[in-house]
Parts: C-alpha cells; sequence; structure tokens
C-alpha cells in the first residue's frame, strides 16, 4: 500500500482551516450573535471539541481513500494501511500543535489537561481508524454514525434529565461516553475532571480491541474479476 499524497494533502488543509477557523470564529467575535459558553477560558476546550468533530464525521470519509494499491494486483485493504493511516494522525497532531499551544495559554489549561486534550483526540483519531478499516465502510458507516449520535447527544441528554429530577440517579458515566461532554470537561474548574481520562480508556480500549480481532473480522478482498 502507499499513501495518496493528494488526498492526505486536502485532509490537512481542510483539518487546519476547519479547527483554526472554528477556534477563531468562535472567540473572535465574528458571528452576529454571541455564544457565551466560548469565553479565554474555554478556548481549549472550544479547539478539542471541533477537532473532536473533524475526527468523528469528516475524518471516516477520507479513510478509505487515502491509501491506494502499490500494484494492480494487490488488495485494497490490507493491514498495511494501519500504520499509513496513523502516520496521519501525527501529522495531523503536528499541524494543529501551535492552536493547541495559543488556544492553552489563553484558557490557562494546566499540563495534565492540556496532555488529555491532545490524548483524547488522538484516541477518537484512532478508534475511527479502526473501525473503517476492519469493518470497511460499508458494513460501518450506518452502525458508526447510530453510534456516534447516541454517545454524542443521547446519553448527555440523558445525564441532564437525570439531574433535573430530585433524587435522580447520576449517569454522569454513560455521559463520559460522549466525546463532546468529556472535552467540555476540560475548563478550569469543570466539576468531573476524570471524564477526559475515562473517555481516552474507554475508547483506546475499544480500538486495540477491534485491532486484536482484526483477522476475524476484517472483510475479504474482493476478488479480481479480470482473472476469470
Amino acid at each position: 500500500m502507499r499513501l495518496s499524497v493528494s488526498r492526505a494533502l486536502a485532509l490537512h488543509l481542510l483539518w487546519t482551516a476547519f479547527t483554526c477557523g472554528a477556534l477563531l470564529i468562535a472567540i473572535g467575535g465574528v458571528l452576529p450573535f454571541r455564544l457565551g459558553a466560548i469565553d479565554p477560558p474555554g478556548a481549549f476546550s472550544c479547539l478539542v471539541e471541533s477537532e473532536i468533530f473533524f475526527i468523528l464525521v469528516v475524518w471516516p470519509f477520507f479513510i478509505p481513500r487515502l491509501c491506494v494499491a502499490a500494484k494492480d494486483d494487490e488488495p485494497m485493504r490490507t493491514l498495511g494501511e494501519t500504520p499509513l493511516l496513523l502516520s496521519q494522525v501525527a501529522v495531523m497532531f503536528v499541524v494543529a500543535l501551535p492552536a493547541a499551544l495559543l488556544s492553552r495559554n489563553l484558557a490557562d489549561v494546566g499540563t495534565l489537561r492540556f496532555f488529555f486534550g491532545l490524548l483524547l483526540v488522538g484516541v477518537l483519531a484512532c478508534f475511527t481508524a479502526a473501525v473503517f478499516l476492519i469493518l470497511g465502510p460499508r458494513r460501518a458507516t450506518s452502525s458508526y454514525f447510530l453510534g456516534f449520535f447516541v454517545c454524542s447527544a443521547l446519553l448527555p441528554f440523558c445525564h441532564y434529565l437525570s439531574g433535573e429530577f430530585a433524587g435522580g440517579p447520576s449517569l454522569a458515566f454513560l455521559a463520559a461516553l460522549s466525546p463532546f461532554w468529556s472535552a467540555a470537561q476540560l475548563r478550569p474548574g469543570a466539576p468531573l475532571s476524570w471524564a477526559p481520562a475515562a473517555t481516552c480508556a474507554i475508547y483506546g480500549a475499544l480500538a486495540l480491541l477491534l485491532l486484536a480481532s482484526a483477522p476475524f473480522l476484517k472483510t475479504p478482498a474482493p476478488a479480481d474479476s479480470s482473472r476469470a
């Protein structure tokens, strides 16, 4: 397998424009209305949430297109794609590092929170790559985006409803499955500072489980009809 340079370049340009643009629009007062939750203390969590949105929604469409066969008879999906995709995750980290350092200074975020913010984005990128690499885009797309909706919106909403009822059980452990809810806990003084670490552990374990079960879950490459 080899990397498609043109598609990788498009990925990194779109990644830079989206994350930096979201940060500048949110804290720069460009919108005709003010976002009350986005102030200097929330700059880092805003950047992390925009990166998470890109990783979970846009990155999956690039995963099956970044790697191309080096030879005509080479299967399009092999385990050789894994290091190529992980290298692109590392490049995205390097590209976004200046914006991350700037937003960290604005938000006055400590080293540990800064580390977990970057780790959260990296773990989610590896998890998404593992899902689409192992299961394939045809098998994974519908169930992946359904799970994205449930984990990102439905579970935090259930946690919110449980807090609205007096004496209701705490469902914070369910909300920890939401990457966006966990990223919101990166703000200084957030009540549930354990959430980013828990989310990293959950999705990191799932990614390792998918990669370990690759021989059993991987869809075989389609046969070459020209040889029939």
